[in-house]
């Protein structure tokens, strides 16, 4: 028994799939790599770099100065003020303190013998 939609799909078969992505403008393949994107964005059989959109063709939002960055975090962190403990902390120790058991020796008495 023949499909009918199968006597459709016999006319694309002998497409050079590599002469029509070379025939797309760069825009027509962006939008054909966010369609890709969107059918199976979690395809396990793909590598997980194929999986994420490339996301590095950004421009720079300005200048990194890693120490004004360093300093501005540690500014940030002092002002703000930690959030206050449920139970305060007074030091005491709950519990007994563990101390491991002392296992036995074993001796084995010598046995000397002397050859004559």
């Amino acid at each position: 028994m023949a499909l009918p939609f199968r006597k459709d799909l016999e006319k694309y078969k002998d497409l050079d799939e590599d002469e029509l992505l070379g025939n797309l403008s760069e825009v027509e393949l962006k939008q054909l790599e966010t369609v890709l994107d969107d059918l199976d964005p979690e395809n396990a059989l793909l590598p997980a770099g194929f999986r994420q959109k490339n996301q590095t063709s950004k421009s720079a939002t300005g200048p990194f100065d890693r120490e004004h960055l360093l300093s501005y975090l540690e500014k940030e962190a002092l002002e703000h003020k930690d959030r206050e403990d449920y139970v305060p902390y007074t030091g005491e120790k709950k519990g007994k303190i563990f101390i491991p058991k002392q296992k036995p020796v074993q001796t084995f008495p010598v046995q000397v013998t002397y050859l004559a």
